[in-house]
């Protein structure tokens, strides 16, 4: 119960700031926002308190292993986005989303091959996307009543894919946490309202922000059992905003190559 009331609550929370971020300054810094493992912690701390340090190290190592899905998916909508509307970029990432997350499930008990992967599968999604181009032109701004409507389809989506986590073990519910529900939220929204250039600044904030997520899960993974939950927890966090505040610095940087105004 306490599981599924953090995810209702949290997943929808941080689209909510991550769509108030790129309202606020740009959609860069919305993706970078939305990376923050504000829900995966939480989520993590209650699996901790019902099931143990070692079923929270395996769920951890499982979400870790499922960004792979995470970093096609971004790569994939991105790409589409520039030539095409948001049905067929979503239709086509998700599909690459599910055969990397069942690829994943291959080495998702092991944190060494977890970590590589997921590394990897988000370096090269971040160096792969396409530069925006330079005529991109004045974007809609994201109105106020976006916060809402992407707000209540995330609460949606998380309510649907938490049904279907309760079924499976550590590291499905770890795999299935990572899946792209949030991204696909944001990536959906922004693209229809602001085009494609603007999802693809989302995406590449979003995916310069993993580094946070990952360091989080890797963390908890390696930390949980032979130093205790209280202390991988905060040092976990430790982490995750030292990542978090590192990708936005380099974010605020002008020049950066395939950044593109707001």
């Amino acid at each position: 119960m306490l599981t599924t009331l953090a995810e209702l609550l949290l997943a929808p929370a941080l689209v909510g700031l991550a769509t108030v971020a790129s309202r606020r300054w740009n959609e860069q810094v919305g993706g970078l926002v939305s990376a923050f493992p504000a829900i995966v912690g939480p989520l993590l701390l209650i699996t901790a308190h019902q099931h143990g340090a070692a079923f929270t190290a395996r769920a951890a190592t499982g979400t870790l292993a499922g960004l792979v899905a995470l970093g096609g998916f971004a790569l994939v909508y991105a790409r589409i986005a520039q030539s095409a509307r948001w049905p067929a970029a979503l239709a086509s990432a998700w599909v690459v989303a599910v055969a990397l997350s069942a690829l994943a499930g291959t080495f998702a008990d092991a944190l060494p091959a977890a970590l590589v992967a997921a590394a990897t599968s988000l370096t090269v999604a971040y160096l792969a996307l396409p530069a925006a181009p330079s005529d991109a032109g004045r974007r809609p701004p994201v109105e106020r009543q976006d916060v809402g409507k992407r707000m209540a389809i995330t609460l949606v989506l998380v309510a649907v894919l938490d049904a279907a986590a309760g079924r499976f073990g550590a590291l499905a519910g770890g795999l299935l946490a990572a899946l792209p529900v949030l991204a696909s939220v944001l990536a959906v929204t922004t693209h229809d309202r602001q085009g494609g250039v603007a999802a693809l600044d989302l995406l590449r904030g979003m995916l310069a922000g993993m580094g946070g997520f990952m360091a989080f899960c890797a963390v908890v993974a390696a930390l949980a059992e032979p130093v205790g939950v209280g202390g991988a927890f905060a040092l976990a966090l430790l982490a995750a905003v030292s990542a978090q505040i590192l990708a936005l610095a380099m974010a605020s940087q002008p020049g950066l190559p395939h950044q593109s105004s707001a």
